[in-house]
């Protein structure tokens, strides 16, 4: 069982109004329950009037929108911290490019900030796999070319360049290029998410699509340890670009391999095609994470997928051992 343990650094200063942006996701919502615990923080978030998302009665009111591109720049130019994790999501069941409606909320955002004058610390979560693109090296560090091949790596990129200018105007900025995150909870949407998919296809039969020979390869890090992450880019200002992830790489054939043995079971897999968009590496240094955040994961991928098959009832029984 993963215990989590609540840690922030200590602070004597005035309390931190910090703002989170898409609190309803899969990452936010872990986030908005662990930084509500800091006493140093006034946490605010925002919550879109169309959502479903009924959140725990211990949290603070949300901020009630509309939409992301008609949030209040006034209201948001009095953070001292926002923490950006808004996202489109990957689209590639659209069926027309628009990387316009993906970027547009948020250099909105940013161009209404430096108009008002903030000096506010700009947290966003960009993506340590789409943004680099395919490449043949197997460890990818901050300063490796990207390369996006798709809309979804296309939109970090683009407001990543956003917010590195505003940083040499007035903007704190922090960019976190986390990599596949994974933990108990995960929903399974389009494109996001081989764990969830693996975990439901073993619970009900249905096949399980393997891209290729399996052997392409993902750095996969915990929640919980994202979530760490971001709390530390809260009281680091303007950290840059950093990597968050694990530092090792894991392949479609050997996280199957430690599904079924972890479980007991076996995947119904079928091979197809890999698509050609999909980015090729092993995984990502984090250095740069452990010099300027002091953060390093905690979860092993084993101890994480333990966790997630118990919630799902699949994990394998312990061995009865004989008495002597």
């Amino acid at each position: 069982m993963i215990l989590e343990v609540f840690s922030m650094p200590g602070h004597t200063n005035a309390k931190k109004n910090v703002i989170v942006l898409g609190g309803t996701g899969f990452i936010g919502f872990r986030l908005i329950n662990y930084l509500c615990k800091d006493e140093n923080i006034d946490l605010h978030w925002v919550k879109r009037t169309k959502s479903t998302f009924l959140h725990a009665s211990d949290l603070p009111e949300p901020h009630m929108i509309e939409d992301f591109e008609t949030i209040d720049l006034d209201w948001l130019s009095e953070a001292d911290v926002i923490i950006d994790l808004v996202s489109q999501g990957r689209g590639r069941t659209a069926q027309e490019r628009d990387i316009n409606t993906r970027i547009r909320p948020h250099l909105r955002m940013i161009d209404g900030l430096l108009n008002h004058r903030s000096h506010a610390h700009y947290i966003y979560l960009s993506s340590g796999g789409a943004i680099y693109g395919n490449t043949a090296l197997t460890t990818l560090n901050e300063q490796s070319p990207c390369n996006p091949q798709t809309e979804y790596g296309l939109e970090k990129m683009i407001v990543e360049t956003s917010l590195l200018s505003a940083a040499q105007i007035a903007l704190d900025v922090s960019i976190l290029r986390v990599s596949n995150a994974y933990g108990s909870g995960q929903t399974i949407k389009p494109g996001f998410g081989v764990i969830p998919t693996m975990i439901s296809a073993l619970k009900s039969g249905s096949p399980f699509t393997v891209l290729g020979n399996g052997e392409m390869q993902r750095d996969y890090v915990n929640v919980i340890d994202v979530q760490k992450a971001i709390a530390a880019a809260v009281h680091a200002k303007g950290a840059g670009i950093v990597n968050i992830a694990t530092g090792q790489g894991t392949s479609i054939n050997q996280l199957i391999a430690m599904v079924e043995e972890l479980s007991g079971l076996e995947l119904n897999k079928v091979n197809v095609e890999a698509d050609r968009t999909d980015p090729r590496f092993s995984c990502l240094d984090i250095a740069r994470a452990r010099d300027v955040l002091q953060w390093q994961p905690t979860i092993s991928l084993h101890d994480g997928l333990s966790q997630i098959l118990r919630d799902a009832d699949l994990m394998a029984p312990l061995p009865c051992l004989s008495p002597r």
